[in-house]
């Protein structure tokens, strides 16, 4: 199988996990904002997890992304990746919260938005 062929079969898992992944995060920022739960950490490094996929997705695939639209920053999601460690590492809820909304959930819409466009 050819490497684009490879980036596309990924992008088609990336749409449909982004399915679940979006939705999780807007859940996950008003429950660190409004109702912190035994389970929120839990919670907190599960979607960490997936957007860190999403991410791993985006490097194997950013040169076809790159070459079909010019969506997204790269610049951006390296300091939307260093201000997300660095509100991890304040363990300020309400600091990750603002960074997954202001910082991630474009980055995870736009990405979901160009593989949709590479796919179709």
């Amino acid at each position: 199988m050819e490497r684009e062929e490879l980036q596309i079969q990924v992008l088609k898992e990336l749409i449909s996990y982004s399915e679940n992944l979006i939705p999780a995060v807007q859940n996950l920022i008003q429950e660190l904002r409004d109702d912190v739960r035994e389970d929120t950490g839990d919670y907190l490094n599960e979607v960490i997890t997936g957007i860190n996929w999403e991410i791993e997705v985006y490097n194997q695939c950013a040169d076809l992304i790159n070459a079909r639209s010019g969506y997204i920053d790269k610049k951006a999601m390296i300091n939307a990746v260093k201000n997300l460690g660095a509100s991890l590492s304040s363990g300020d809820y309400n600091m990750v919260a603002g960074c997954l909304e202001d910082d991630f959930v474009p980055f995870l819409n736009k990405l979901d938005l160009v593989a949709k466009m590479i796919v179709a």
